[in-house]
C-alpha cells in the first residue's frame, strides 16, 4: 500500500507520539509499504523533502496557529495525495485533524494523547467540538482502552479499536552499559530510572516525593527527560537531603536510551495520564521491572506482582512502598524483569503492531480497489 502518516510531533523530537510514529512508519516499510511521513520542520530538520529509514519525509513550511496551519497543510495533503496516490492518510494527534478533510482518500486517526482527556474532561460543549472534527474519519485507533472509550463517548460513532504503542524488540534488550561507571553507582546500589517529559501529567513530582520516603536506603535515581516541572523536581530533592543521588540528564534522544535501560535496575512510570507507554514497552524489552500507577494504559504493561508493581495515581507513600519492596529484594527484580522481557516479546513488538494497523488499512483499500 502507499501509506501516508500525518503529524506535527516527529523525529528529531522526543516524545510517544513522535517515536509511534517513526517506529511504526519503520515497521510498515519493512512490511513491504510505502511510507510517507507529513509533519512540520523541527529543529535542525528543515527540508522540505528528505529520506529516512525507508520512508519519504515531507516537511511542510506552515504557521503554526490555527487556522492558517489548518489551511496550508490541507492544501498540501490534496496535492500530494494525488500525486503521490496515497491509498490511504493516517493521521497522528489532534492538530492535523482539520487538514485532513475533504480528502479523497480514507482517513484513519490515532487518538494519542493526555490533551483528548484533558478536552473530553471538559465537558458536553468541548465534547461536540471534538466529535465534529472527527466526523470525517472511517476508523479510529487508540493506545489505551481509555482512550478508546472516550473517543466513544464524544459521540463518534464509527469503529474504533485498540492497538497499543509497539517496542523494536531486537534493539531492546538488555546487555553491558558503560553508564554505571559515569554516574558513579556505587557496586550492587540498584538504580532506578524515571525516563519522561518532567511535566504535571507525568507525575515527577510525585515521584520525587516517594524519592524522600527512600532515604534510609542505598539507591541512586536517573531522570532522563526535562520539561516544566524540573526545578520542581530539583526543590524536592534538595529539601529531602537526596539530590546527590538523583543524576538529572535533561532531555536524551531515544538513539542514546539504550544503554541508559541497560545500566539501570527499576523503571517508574508515575503519571495521571498515559496511554501504552513507550519508555515503559522499552524498559520491559531490556527485562527492567516497572512500578506504575494504575491509570490508562498502564496496567496493560504491569501484571502486578508478575512484571511489576501497580500503585494509585498521586500517592508518593504508596510509590515509595512499591519501590522499597524491589530495591530490597533483587530476586524479585530480576524475576519480574524477565516476565516483563517475555511480555513485551509476546505482545507489543512493532511488526505485530504495524501488522495490526495494515489490517485496519485494507479494509478501507478492498471496497474501492472492487468499485474500481
Amino acid at each position: 500500500m502507499k501509506l501516508g502518516l500525518a503529524c506535527v510531533d516527529f523525529y528529531p523530537n522526543v516524545g510517544g507520539i513522535a517515536a509511534h510514529v517513526l517506529e511504526l512508519g519503520r515497521a510498515l516499510v519493512r512490511l513491504g509499504h510505502e511510507v510517507h511521513i507529513f509533519t512540520v520542520p523541527i529543529q535542525d530538520q528543515t527540508e522540505s523533502q528528505s529520506s529516512l529509514d525507508g520512508m519519504t519525509v515531507h516537511r511542510i513550511a506552515v504557521h503554526p496557529k490555527l487556522p492558517f496551519y489548518s489551511w496550508i497543510t490541507h492544501r498540501y495533503l490534496l496535492q500530494a495525495v494525488r500525486q503521490l496516490n496515497i491509498e490511504v492518510l493516517h493521521v497522528h494527534g489532534i492538530r492535523p485533524l482539520a487538514a485532513s478533510r475533504r480528502l479523497p482518500v480514507p482517513v484513519v486517526f490515532t487518538n494519542h494523547s493526555s490533551g483528548f482527556l484533558k478536552r473530553v474532561a471538559k465537558g458536553a460543549r468541548q465534547q461536540r467540538r471534538i466529535s465534529n472534527r472527527m466526523t470525517h474519519l472511517c476508523h479510529v485507533l487508540a493506545p489505551s482502552r481509555e482512550l478508546a472509550d472516550k473517543s466513544r463517548e464524544v459521540g463518534f460513532t464509527g469503529p474504533v479499536d485498540y492497538i497499543p504503542n509497539g517496542v523494536d524488540i531486537a534493539k531492546f534488550q538488555s546487555g553491558p552499559s558503560e553508564c554505571r561507571s559515569e554516574w558513579q553507582v556505587p557496586v550492587n546500589t540498584p538504580v532506578m530510572l524515571l525516563a519522561r517529559r518532567l511535566v504535571e501529567k507525568n507525575g515527577v513530582t510525585v515521584f520525587a516525593k516517594a524519592l524522600t520516603h527512600l532515604a534510609d536506603l542505598p539507591w541512586v535515581t536517573v531522570f532522563a527527560g526535562d520539561g516544566s516541572e524540573r526545578a520542581s523536581v530539583e526543590q524536592i530533592l534538595e529539601r529531602g537531603g537526596i539530590a546527590d543521588r538523583c543524576r538529572l540528564l535533561g532531555n536524551v534522544p531515544n538513539s542514546k536510551m539504550l544503554p541508559i535501560y541497560r545500566a539501570t535496575d527499576i523503571s517508574v512510570l508515575p503519571s495521571f495520564m498515559e496511554a501504552t507507554s513507550i519508555t515503559g514497552l522499552e524498559s520491559m524489552a531490556t527485562a527492567l521491572p516497572l512500578v506504575g500507577t494504575n491509570v490508562g494504559g498502564i496496567p496493560e504493561l504491569i501484571r502486578s506482582d508478575e512484571t511489576g508493581l501497580l500503585v494509585p495515581p498521586g500517592n508518593p507513600i504508596a510509590l515509595a512502598n512499591a519501590l522499597r519492596s524491589l530495591l530490597v529484594d533483587r530476586d524479585m527484580r530480576l524475576r519480574m524483569g524477565q516476565a516483563g522481557r517475555q511480555r513485551a516479546v509476546d505482545h507489543f513488538s512493532w511488526d505485530s503492531i504495524a501488522a495490526q494497523t495494515a489490517e485496519i488499512y485494507a479494509r478501507y483499500l478492498a471496497p474501492a480497489k472492487a468499485a474500481a
